[in-house]
């Protein structure tokens, strides 16, 4: 079996052929519309993991006091 990987032609996909310039093909296509739209809540429920961080900075900020606080004395 030859592990020759000099030639990696097959390795990489083909460049695409045709660059579009332009969107004139496409710019006056309607919006596609789901069938069935998330409701605002679940959408919102996708985002919910961050909400944890709002404020983190704050405490952060709180803990650098503190512990600077407790240095000077």
């Amino acid at each position: 079996m030859s592990t020759n990987t000099a030639n990696l032609t097959n390795y990489h996909p083909p460049s695409p052929t045709h660059e579009p310039k332009d969107y004139s093909d496409i710019i006056h296509c309607k919006r596609p519309q789901a069938s069935n739209p998330m409701s605002i809540e679940d959408r919102a429920a996708q985002f919910s993991p961050y909400a944890a961080l709002v404020g983190h900075k704050d405490i952060i900020a709180e803990d650098e006091s503190i512990a600077n606080d407790k240095k000077r004395h």
